[in-house]
């Protein structure tokens, strides 16, 4: 099995919103699904799943279309602040979240709507065993978020590992080879090749995904 594990595509900053925060995706992160459906519609995908938010399902929902999948929801997929009522995309949050990066340096979790890390970690690993040990098909698409991935990675990696060491970016794809015994390896981490290629040649239309400074003022 091969489970392609996918990390949403840039979405929208959300403050101080009635209830939970749950952005959908700016227009570069609308573009960046695209040409990760646009890559993954080649592959024989047999199922997808998501976690709750927004911000997961509308960037495989161009792959649903394409490949005519429902998408399964794992509530255990959420990323850690699940509960907030805002929401900074990660490479601006020190900048702008005031009183929000505030509470992040202080790890006033519940002040910011996170699980504390024991808990988002034995979560999402109790999810990720259950994907593994109950497979969806043979190649599965696992949409989620940049901490949650981490933690998987992590998994992967061994028992002590914790949270991987590197980020994982916007739209991003990570693949996992689950063999017969459950034996899990790395196939890849991080690929971003699908924001610069096609299957048949190379395009250097905004070639660095969006992650260009003055796209986010």
């Amino acid at each position: 099995m091969e489970l392609i594990i996918v990390r949403h595509a840039r979405p929208q900053t959300v403050v101080n919103v009635d209830g939970i925060a749950d952005p959908g995706l700016d227009d570069i992160g609308k573009w960046q699904a695209e040409r990760l459906s646009e890559w993954l519609a080649h592959e024989a995908i047999d199922a997808v799943v998501t976690s709750p938010k927004a911000r997961a399902i509308e960037t495989v929902g161009p792959l649903l279309t394409d490949i005519e999948h429902e998408h399964e929801v794992v509530v255990d997929l959420d990323e850690v602040d699940r509960y907030s009522s805002s929401y900074f995309p990660t490479e601006i949050v020190h900048t702008h979240g005031g009183e929000y990066w505030d509470k992040i340096v202080a790890q006033d979790w519940d002040g910011l709507g996170w699980d504390d890390p024991a808990t988002f970690r034995a979560r999402v690993e109790a999810a990720w065993a259950d994907l593994v040990a109950n497979p969806r098909g043979e190649r599965v698409v696992v949409a989620c978020h940049g901490g949650v991935i981490r933690i998987v990675l992590g998994a992967v990696a061994g028992p002590d590992v914790g949270f991987f060491p590197i980020n994982v970016d916007y739209a991003s794809i990570s693949r996992i080879a689950v063999g017969d015994d459950g034996r899990q390896r790395f196939l890849s981490i991080n690929e971003t090749g699908h924001f610069d290629a096609d299957r048949l040649g190379v395009r250097g239309v905004m070639n660095d995904g969006g992650r260009v400074a003055d796209a986010f003022h």
